[in-house]
């Protein structure tokens, strides 16, 4: 996998991954059984963006970027981008550009905002915590002028690994849910191999 993306003043944290159909990359066989030829996993690229508050207790709706607005899988199985539990867009390279972000901090990201604020009977402040992505516009907080009360803040460069809290296993465990989550359904799918699996599930 490639990786790159509130109490009183809050602070919300985003992060994008590049992600893919995971897959497991080694096979594990015996000594003996070096000389067998591997197979390279299956790969289909894809982009999310994590953002929580720094507790943990707000957790926002992801954002999904996949090259493909409406994949077959959504014909098929008749599912529709609004009840998804991620925020579904779509880019060429399925990558985040800064329409999408901007858009997905308008619709998704303020609004939880502000609805965990008032449920929680706190004040209008947040501080949205960024790093240098290209995705993540240096003007932002004029593309969010209905948000005024949320501040925006730029880690310095080459700080992410340290400073950003998704970076402290936030996105490692969220890889570890998935891929036991994953091969859960796919154990679960008897008689299909992989690829039909992907293709039918």
């Amino acid at each position: 996998m490639q990786k790159d993306t509130l109490p009183s003043k809050s602070s919300t944290v985003t992060r994008q991954d590049s992600s893919g159909k995971k897959m497991l990359r080694r096979t594990y066989i015996m000594a003996e059984e070096k000389i067998l030829p591997g197979h390279k996993p299956m790969w289909d690229k894809l982009t999310l963006v994590l953002c929580a508050n720094a507790s943990g207790n707000c957790k926002v709706k992801l954002l999904l970027v996949y090259h493909s607005e409406n994949p077959r899988a959504f014909k098929s199985h008749k599912i529709t981008k609004e009840n998804l539990q991620v925020m579904w867009r779509a880019n060429s390279n399925a990558w985040v550009t800064r329409d999408i972000f901007v858009q997905y901090v308008n619709v998704v990201v303020g609004p939880t905002i502000k609805n965990y604020l008032t449920t929680n009977n706190l004040p209008l402040k947040a501080l949205l915590i960024l790093d240098k992505a290209t995705a993540h516009p240096p003007t932002l907080t004029d593309d969010i002028e209905e948000f005024k009360y949320i501040e925006v803040l730029f880690l310095p460069p080459n700080t992410t690994p340290i400073l950003q809290p998704t970076d402290q296993q936030v996105i490692s465990n969220f890889k570890k849910l998935f891929t036991k989550h994953l091969f859960k359904r796919c154990f679960e799918a008897t008689n299909l191999t992989l690829r039909e699996f992907w293709k039918d599930h």
